[in-house]
């Protein structure tokens, strides 16, 4: 419903002798009333809309802020999306298996490596040689990484986002907020060989 249809409903609330409006246009007072009523109902659309990331536009900004996300200006609607459902989706964890499986719902194949400092006894001639404190480094290996393309959808995107756009790898963000402070992570990107 428009404000004109909310300002005659407003008008049929009225007492019937007081206010009678046989003809007469609408007072400037209930058109007022009845674009608020108006603008009311669309908020309250975005309100149902934004109880879940997966619907939300103008509420997309409350979720990245409760959930600590940081937001590129340069990012579209689905982008955002994604990010915010990533990060709620990182339950959290500590072993290799969480976050390649939270890799993988991120669309990336990935392994780890957790490379060891060169041990007598243990290594052989011919092994890398580690300083000792490469115990706190892993290494992501990210199979085939491409960047991901995000296309204009109605229902997904907002007017004025562009047709097409190539979005960053979300994993390295994602990885440095979950990662144990104690460590660091080394990102090695494969692409798959030409035949």
């Amino acid at each position: 419903m428009n404000g004109q249809d909310y300002a005659e409903l407003l008008g049929l609330l009225l007492p019937p002798k007081s206010y009678s409006l046989d003809g007469r246009q609408l007072s400037a007072e209930l058109l007022a009333e009845g674009y608020c009523l108006a603008r009311a109902e669309i908020k309250s659309d975005e309100v149902l809309d934004g109880i879940t990331p997966f619907f939300a536009v103008s509420l997309l900004s409350d979720w990245e802020r409760v959930l600590a996300i940081s937001v590129d200006s340069s990012m579209t609607i689905q982008q955002r999306r994604q990010q915010v459902l990533a990060k709620i989706n990182a339950t959290g964890g500590l072993s290799r298996k969480y976050f390649i499986n939270l890799a993988k719902s991120l669309g990336y194949n990935i392994t780890i490596d957790e490379p060891e400092p060169f041990r007598a006894g243990i290594n052989r001639a011919g092994d890398r040689l580690w300083v000792p404190e490469i115990i706190w480094v892993w290494i992501v290996n990210i199979d085939d990484a491409q960047v991901p393309v995000y296309r204009f959808r109605a229902g997904s995107s907002v007017a004025g986002e562009r047709l097409m756009t190539f979005g960053q790898n979300l994993i390295e963000n994602i990885f440095q907020d979950l990662k144990p402070a104690h460590t660091q992570v080394v990102f090695n990107y494969k692409e798959k060989p030409t035949p």
